[in-house]
C-alpha cells in the first residue's frame, strides 16, 4: 500500500510517534520521537500498518515487563493455592516449575499449564490420593474415626487428606488424616504424649556448624526428652528459644515465618537423610542466619511469657 507523506505522518502520529525526517517509504526506517517517553526510534511504516505493532520499542518492552511481573504474581498465587511453593522464578506456562509440595515435602516440577488444566501438581500426592480413594470405603473410614473418639464433620475424601472432625471427649475441632488416626493417633488436644497444642510451648532456633544450616521448630515448654534434645544427637546446637502460651501459638509463629521465607526464595536446605525429622524447616545459614530467625520470632510474637515451672509427678 502506498502512502503520500501527509497520510504516512498521520499514521505515525496515531501510533504516538512524531516524524523527525521526511517520509522515506513504507519499507524503510523512519526516524521519529515517541510522544509518550521521548525516545528516538526508527520503525518502518509497514510494521505499523501491517501488523499493528507498537512503534516505540522501549515503551513496548516496559509494557511486556509489567505484564510478565503481573503474570508471575498470579501464577505464584495459583501455585500456592494448590499447595505448591515455587523454588525458582516463573518462566512461562509451558515450562517445568520447580516447587516444594506442602503435602508430602518433596520437590516436584509441574508446568503452570498443567495446574491450570486441573492437575494436582505433585505426582506423588496424586498417586497416594488416588490409590487410597480406590481402596477405602467412606463408611468404614468414618467408623475408624469414631472408634478414635472423633466425629467427622465433612465427607471422607482420602486417607492422606486432612479430615475435619470434632472430638467427642473435649469438643474441639481438628483435622487429622485417617492415616494418622489408624497409626494410633487421636485428638491432638487430648493426646497424653507428643506435642500438646493446648499446653505451654516454645519456638526454637538451632544451628548445625558442619552443615552450615539453621532450623526453626516447636516443642513443648515442660518436656524433658524434647525435640531439642533429639536434634542435639544429630549435632544441632540450641541458639534461641521463645516461650508462648500454647502449642497452637507456637505453630502459628513457625508456619508464618516458614511461609514468608519460602516465598522470598529460601528453599529447604537439608534432606531427610541429613535430618530425618524436621528437614523441611531447614535453611542455608549463609542466606538465613540464626539471628534473623530469632528476630522474626520476636517480631511475630513480641510478648514472651516466662518459662513455666516443670510438672510435678506424684
Amino acid at each position: 500500500m502506498r502512502h503520500d507523506a501527509e497520510a504516512a505522518a498521520a499514521v505515525m502520529r496515531a501510533a504516538g510517534l512524531e516524524p523527525l525526517e521526511p517520509y522515506p517509504g513504507t519499507a524503510f526506517p523512519w526516524k521519529s520521537r515517541c510522544t509518550r517517553c521521548g525516545a528516538i526510534v526508527s520503525p518502518r511504516l509497514g510494521s505499523l500498518t501491517g501488523r499493528s505493532r507498537p512503534g516505540c520499542k522501549p515503551c513496548a518492552d516496559r509494557a511486556n515487563a509489567a505484564a510478565q511481573r503481573h503474570d508471575e504474581d498470579l501464577a505464584v498465587a495459583e501455585m500456592r493455592e494448590h499447595g505448591l511453593e515455587p523454588q525458582e522464578a516463573y518462566r512461562g506456562v509451558k515450562y517445568p516449575w520447580r516447587c516444594l509440595c506442602h503435602g508430602c515435602g518433596t520437590i516436584t516440577s509441574p508446568t503452570f499449564g498443567s495446574i491450570l488444566a486441573g492437575q494436582s501438581g505433585c505426582r506423588r500426592c496424586a498417586d497416594l490420593r488416588a490409590a487410597a480413594a480406590r481402596r477405602e470405603d467412606p463408611e468404614r473410614a468414618a467408623a475408624s474415626m469414631r472408634e478414635a473418639g472423633l466425629e467427622p464433620l465433612e465427607p471422607y475424601t482420602t486417607v492422606m487428606t486432612p479430615w475435619k472432625c470434632r472430638c467427642i471427649a473435649c469438643g474441639r475441632t481438628s483435622t487429622p488424616t485417617l492415616a494418622k488416626i489408624r497409626s494410633g493417633r487421636g485428638c491432638k488436644y487430648c493426646a497424653s504424649h507428643g506435642f500438646d497444642r493446648a499446653a505451654p510451648a516454645r519456638v526454637y532456633v538451632v544451628t548445625h556448624a558442619e552443615h552450615h544450616a539453621v532450623k526453626i521448630g516447636v516443642a513443648g515448654a515442660r518436656q524433658r526428652n524434647d525435640r531439642i534434645a533429639q536434634h542435639a544427637r544429630y549435632g544441632w546446637a540450641l541458639f534461641y528459644e521463645h516461650y508462648v502460651p500454647t502449642g497452637d501459638d507456637a505453630l502459628v509463629v513457625e508456619q508464618t515465618i516458614l511461609r514468608r521465607l519460602r516465598a522470598a526464595g529460601n528453599g529447604v536446605f537439608l534432606t531427610a537423610a541429613q535430618l530425618p525429622n524436621g528437614w523441611t524447616e531447614t535453611f542455608d545459614a549463609q542466606r538465613v542466619t540464626a539471628a534473623q530467625l530469632r528476630d522474626a520470632i520476636r517480631t511475630q510474637y513480641p510478648a514472651a511469657p516466662s518459662r513455666p515451672e516443670p510438672l510435678t509427678l506424684f
